[in-house]
């Protein structure tokens, strides 16, 4: 089976150098966007512009909280990709946390709901995560799961009992799911320790890992985009394979595979720069996206939540409703994001 390495990353790693993490052979991020009504990861746009910027495909995740309004839950997800949804599908992810309380219908039809405004606000059919275990449980009906289970990707949690690096990823594979699709994505590990993903102290700090099911070419399908533009070296003396890899920002293997030939001062190596392009909205998204009532404001020096109420019309009570993060109004700080109603 063809695998293909990619990381999940959210507040908790709030320090990543995007060209270490790609030159590692990392081909994919999967980053939290939102959760719930009130919740915009402070990360967000720097991990989703610094992966962007790296040549690694992205796809956003919102948490959902079934028992809060999916149609405010939509809007915030799809106010906080904008007009760049990624590469990958958006992706709801359900999981227990704060869904102790929901019953499987709760759980079901907000996801239903959040699955079709977000798939009218995008044009492109989202992505579900979980865990086996939780979809029998939680997401199914009379030990069945939903009829429309069958229509959507899957990005499985499965965590090896023991990570061996000889047989891995050959073991512990994903328990499929009955009346799901077969998992796209498997997160097998939450606690991976990875070159240039630290904490604000810049020491390593733990993060997931995960596989693409299938070739690169096939990754690169599923998302709908063209990998790679190639340009051309002039091989110069003292260069290495190595050197040339990290002065283009790529992996040795990459530049091998690209350039079979022998290293040689004057011969042209042809180097896969990777790229990723914003994508342009269809008709379609644009419209929808315009129907999305939530906004997002970043706040800047100086700003307090009654200016920035001034600024967008609405009320104070209206923004803290909108924010329960907000725990006082009075001590708002530089660059967070604040849920605009």
């Amino acid at each position: 089976m063809d695998l293909i390495h990619g990381v999940d990353v959210s507040y908790w790693e709030p320090i990543i150098d995007w060209q270490s993490v790609r030159t590692q052979n990392f081909k994919f991020a999967l980053i939290r966007a939102t959760s719930g009504v009130g919740y915009v990861d402070p990360k967000f746009a720097s991990h989703w512009e610094g992966a962007r910027k790296a040549g690694i495909l992205r796809g956003a995740y919102h948490y959902l909280i079934a028992n809060q309004d999916p149609k405010q839950q939509a809007d915030l997800f799809i106010a906080a990709l904008s007009d760049d949804r990624g590469e990958l599908p958006p992706i709801i992810d359900l999981e227990d946390k704060y869904n102790e309380a929901a019953s499987n219908k709760q759980i079901i039809d907000a996801c239903k709901f959040m699955l079709d405004r977000v798939e009218k606000a995008f044009g492109v059919k989202p992505m579900i995560y979980s865990r086996t275990q939780y979809l029998n449980l939680h997401v199914s009906q009379g030990g069945a799961a939903p009829s429309w289970a069958s229509n959507y990707p899957l990005w499985l949690a499965q965590y090896p009992y023991v990570f061996d690096p000889k047989i891995h990823p050959n073991k512990n594979m994903p328990t499929q799911t009955a009346g799901w699709q077969d998992w796209k994505f498997w997160q097998y590990t939450e606690s991976a320790i990875v070159k240039g993903i630290t904490n604000d102290s810049g020491q390593p700090t733990e993060c997931d890992l995960n596989w693409f099911r299938g070739t690169e070419e096939e990754l690169y399908a599923f998302a709908n985009v063209k990998p790679k533009e190639s340009v051309t070296y002039t091989v110069k003396d003292g260069d290495s394979f190595k050197s040339i890899a990290d002065k283009y920002k790529i992996t040795v293997d990459e530049l091998l595979t690209a350039n079979p030939q022998l290293l040689a001062a004057g011969s042209k190596f042809t180097i896969p720069v990777p790229t990723i392009s914003k994508p342009v909205a269809s008709d379609n998204a644009t419209t929808n996206k315009a129907a999305a009532s939530t906004r997002i404001h970043t706040v800047r020096l100086g700003e307090t939540v009654s200016s920035i109420a001034q600024r967008y019309g609405v009320t104070v009570d209206a923004i803290r409703a909108i924010n329960p993060n907000m725990t006082n109004p009075n001590l708002i700080f530089l660059g967070q994001v604040i849920v605009i109603p």
